[in-house]
């Protein structure tokens, strides 16, 4: 604000009467002059220090990188988020929810973190890696405290919480190939994501242990998260020349849509194709057949990410920098 106030030729009291909206107390000069230093100052009012003389917004942010329409529809994300918002109401803080598309970065994703309308975050991101990482080290540069949601290889600082997803899906593999599956396919989104590509690594390693070769032709990385993209690509892969024998879905909803591929094609699930998801939504034991899958304890990793940035927060130690919680394969009639 002293430095607003310089540039425009201004008091301290008038920057203040402009951010705080008392405006009928300015000439229109002095308004356009205090709008305009604003402007090439890049200055942002702190709304936590405006409102708090404690600097505390009693909120913790919850940002999202997601190129998808409607993705706090994802069940995924909806159950961090619950985890995340159980946490922060016990301990008497608000829960704001932001998302943003790659080319938001500045002007969206990290506002709560830049404005002070958020004492720190837990963020989930999408893209390539390197973009990614990007964003972790401008959201680190706030100066507040962030909880990095499904990341390996986190740097020294930074707080993560995960699932051993590259187990899981190696497990997963295993358990099919083991049941005879040689041609095995690989359905994923087309936008990067790092528990998809930690389970599509775990698949590439129980083919390359069993001495199989993975067929690039069987692997399609072009969903979103929505269950009529996993049919779209289940029957592309079905009515191939060599289709498989079993398809690996990286999500529960792209599996439900391949079971529905299968069936419309006339194919037994899982005589004539076993079909295998990853998370183990609510919904996937209703299914019919049943889904196999791996059980993803989202909803704790939550309440884990919201616990440790807390407490960071609060200044207290986190007890852990990383929390790594384990996956469960979950055998179901689906294979």
């Amino acid at each position: 604000m002293r430095d607003v106030a310089d540039l425009a030729g201004v008091s301290l009291q008038t920057v203040s009467n402009f951010v705080n909206g008392r405006h009928d107390q300015m000439s229109e000069e002095t308004l356009a002059k205090v709008a305009k230093a604003m402007e090439k100052l890049q200055y942002r009012p702190n709304v936590a220090a405006a409102s708090l003389r404690s600097q505390r917004a009693r909120t913790i942010a919850f940002l999202v990188l997601d190129e998808h329409v409607a993705f706090l529809a994802d069940p995924l994300t909806d159950l961090l988020i619950a985890g995340a918002g159980d946490v922060a109401r016990d301990h008497g803080y608000g829960v704001l929810v932001q998302g943003a598309r790659s080319d938001q970065l500045n002007a969206e994703l990290l506002s709560p973190l830049f404005e002070g309308r958020a004492d720190g975050a837990v963020i989930q991101l999408s893209g390539p890696r390197s973009l990614r990482r990007e964003i972790i080290d401008l959201a680190s540069s706030a100066g507040l405290s962030i909880v990095i949601i499904d990341e390996t290889g986190l740097g020294a600082g930074v707080m993560g919480v995960r699932a051993q997803q590259e187990t899981g899906a190696r497990q997963l593999a295993e358990f099919l190939i083991e049941a005879g599956h040689a041609r095995i396919g690989f359905i994923g989104a087309a936008v990067p994501w790092a528990v998809v590509e930690q389970r599509l690594a775990g698949f590439r390693t129980a083919m390359r242990r069993a001495g199989l070769q993975v067929d690039p032709d069987l692997i399609l990385l072009e969903a979103t998260y929505q269950a009529r993209d996993g049919e779209a690509l289940a029957r592309r892969l079905l009515e191939s020349k060599k289709p498989p024998t079993a398809i690996m879905c990286a999500t529960d909803l792209l599996a439900a849509g391949a079971m529905r591929a299968a069936r419309t094609l006339g194919l037994d699930v899982p005589k004539d194709v076993a079909v295998t998801g990853f998370n183990d939504f609510e919904f996937s034991e209703y299914l019919q057949p049943p889904l196999t899958t791996v059980r993803v304890p989202a909803y704790e990793m939550g309440r884990t990410a919201a616990s440790m940035l807390i407490s960071a927060i609060e200044n207290r130690t986190p007890s852990e920098q990383t929390a790594v919680f384990p996956t469960e394969l979950v055998l179901r009639g689906s294979t």
